[in-house]
């Protein structure tokens, strides 16, 4: 139904189980309306916002014509207007009030919050009650965009209730809560145990693990139950006790260090610890957070900047050589008289080793976006591999050889999930080379076909041609920086060509085989995924 703002008829507009009288003085009793904030509220209403990724979360008390807000994580108002309240509505029904879209809802499209700040177009609700019964407010999260819950997030918001309801039966500051003193309700360590994405150990004071949230089991390997009454020791590289005697493990500090899966796998671990009375016994509380992803991409950068200096060192080397000869040629050139075709033939020189320097530059320049960018800069869309072939022979065709190329396409292949103009860099990359390295009036020939590995699909790219061929050897290094084949040899070229295609090709998840051989010729095939349907 519609409501008339400054119009309200509680008891006539909002029928609930008691009359709308005996739940305001239910309310009014709990002494809680226009209070401070209190971090027992708040930190439930920033944990609902952390749990089911929304902008907002309120606790709301209904009064007579208002609704006011206990806690509020993400919106400053600290009160509305009843007539404008979600809810006033989420209190009539015991299960509360979803609505994934407020735009297709009669009863809140034309809402003030709803047509502008802070634009409303998600609701849930949960109701909370006053000791005797009555529905005195909610625990609600708003979002700007179309959301739907699904029956676990919908779990979460209802345990998040439960505890915000026990609270507000506690009543103002001051009052008793349930429980022993300065212990959080015990509805705090089910939620938090439970959706936390750390593992939880709580240990006795022997080191036995006592209980262990599923992420713990998750991340050592275990099925449910499978770590407790396990010594802590057997799964820790560290004696947490020892530890903390000698001041090595101090309370709340991460510490990293080395753990075992269930089935002794090694892995290394960050964690934090804290002590407890649970129960009025002494307990431990232990974190653990699997840090192996980011070992491996610490490991990553180091290669990364290791490779960079030797780059840099090898760059210093291969650049000295052409500008020397410009250097040395153009002061020939400025300090001598030469005939005409002497001249020509050093400015032909000058030339040569300037286009050289300019192919090395940019060479360098691609190499470093590409390994700085890395997969993220990659623009991922199905690409039609028929197309993509198609741009690359015309990108070679100054090359004047692109006519040697045969291609091989089988029927009905999928598209290539890649970033169109990086993959083409790698294919023409691969045929220049193939050209460079063959002799003119030899076949080049591109197949490509659907192939499965471990029955995963992969699009395979072959490019073989006849010419020189390479040893075992040169096949070894055909990837690093600067390497070519026959440095002595008037084939024009950087070395960076085959380490720039082999950065390409691993950003895309894909691989990359190269077999050769001397006399006989080289064959390059790449391994790449398809683009997944929709």
């Amino acid at each position: 139904m519609n409501i008339e703002p400054g119009s309200i008829n509680a008891d006539a507009c909002f029928p609930l189980l008691q009359t709308e009288a005996a739940r305001l003085q239910a309310l009014h009793a709990l002494g809680l309306l226009d209070t401070p904030p209190e971090e027992r509220f708040d930190r439930i209403t920033r944990l609902a916002c952390r749990l089911l990724d929304m902008p907002i979360s309120l606790i709301a008390l209904v009064d007579h014509e208002r609704q006011w807000f206990k806690s509020r994580a993400g919106l400053d108002l600290a009160e509305t207007s009843r007539a404008d309240s979600f809810c006033t509505y989420t209190i009539q029904d015991e299960h509360g009030l979803v609505v994934p879209d407020t735009l297709l809802d009669p009863r809140f499209r034309d809402n003030p919050f709803v047509k502008g700040a802070p634009n409303v177009r998600f609701y849930a609700g949960i109701p909370l009650a006053a000791p005797d019964g009555s529905r005195v407010g909610a625990l609600c999260v708003i979002d700007s965009a179309v959301r739907r819950l699904d029956e676990s997030q919908m779990r979460s918001l209802r345990d998040l209730a439960a505890i915000a309801g026990e609270e507000v039966r506690a009543g103002a500051v001051g009052r008793p809560l349930h429980g022993p003193a300065g212990a959080m309700p015990s509805g705090w360590e089910r939620v938090l145990v439970t959706n936390l994405a750390d593992g939880v150990l709580m240990l006795d004071g022997d080191g036995v693990i006592v209980a262990a949230n599923r992420s713990a089991e998750m991340i050592f390997g275990g099925a449910p139950g499978q770590l407790t009454g396990r010594i802590a020791r057997e799964l820790l590289d560290e004696d947490l006790r020892r530890l903390r005697l000698v001041g090595g493990l101090p309370e709340g500090v991460p510490y990293e260090s080395r753990a075992r899966r269930i089935d002794g796998a090694p892995f290394p671990i960050e964690l934090t610890y804290c002590a407890l009375l649970w129960e009025g016994r002494p307990m431990y509380a232990a974190t653990v957070r699997d840090i192996s992803a980011r070992r491996a991409a610490e490991e990553r950068g180091r290669a990364l900047e290791t490779r960079r200096r030797h780059h840099f060192a090898t760059a210093t080397h291969e650049l000295r050589t052409p500008m020397s000869s410009v250097l040395g040629f153009s002061e020939l050139l400025l300090k001598r008289d030469f005939d005409p075709a002497t001249s020509r033939e050093l400015v032909e020189i000058i030339h040569r080793e300037t286009g050289r320097l300019v192919d090395l530059v940019n060479q360098l320049l691609d190499l470093a976006r590409i390994e700085a960018g890395g997969k993220d800069e990659l623009k991922i869309r199905p690409v039609a591999l028929p197309k993509l072939v198609a741009q690359t022979l015309s990108s070679i065709e100054g090359l004047g050889q692109a006519h040697r190329v045969s291609v091989e396409l089988a029927d009905g292949l999928p598209p290539l999930a890649a970033d169109a103009t990086k993959l083409q860099q790698a294919l023409t990359n691969i045929l220049s080379n193939s050209i460079k390295y063959s002799a003119p009036d030899t076949p080049i020939v591109l197949q490509a076909a659907l192939e499965f590995t471990n029955a995963q699909p992969e699009v395979t790219i072959r490019v073989r041609d006849r010419g020189y061929g390479m040893t075992p050897a040169q096949q070894a290094q055909v990837f690093d920086a600067f390497y070519r084949v026959d440095r002595d040899s008037n084939v024009p070229g950087s070395g960076l060509g085959m380490t720039i295609l082999k950065e390409i090709i691993d950003l895309h998840g894909g691989r990359i085989v190269v077999e050769s051989a001397v006399g006989v010729g080289t064959e390059v095939i790449l391994y790449l995924p398809p683009a997944m349907p929709n």
